[in-house]
């Protein structure tokens, strides 16, 4: 969980956005997020999909 968060603090740094405006955009609490990006939340599979669309990033998953 502490890569997607690490993912996620780089990709919202990287569009320049707050903590507050990435999680408006992708509906999802601010408190989660921060949580996510210090790998302190629980998964919630719905909820990285909707953050990693806002950041224009896709999730891939494989059995390798």
């Amino acid at each position: 969980m502490y890569d997607a968060g690490l993912v996620f603090w780089s990709g919202r740094e990287k569009i320049g956005l707050t903590q507050q405006q990435l999680a408006d955009k992708a509906r999802v609490s601010r408190s989660w997020l921060a949580k996510v990006e210090t790998g302190k939340a629980s998964f919630d599979f719905r909820k990285v999909l909707m953050v990693s669309q806002v950041l224009g990033m896709h999730v891939e998953i494989n059995d390798d």
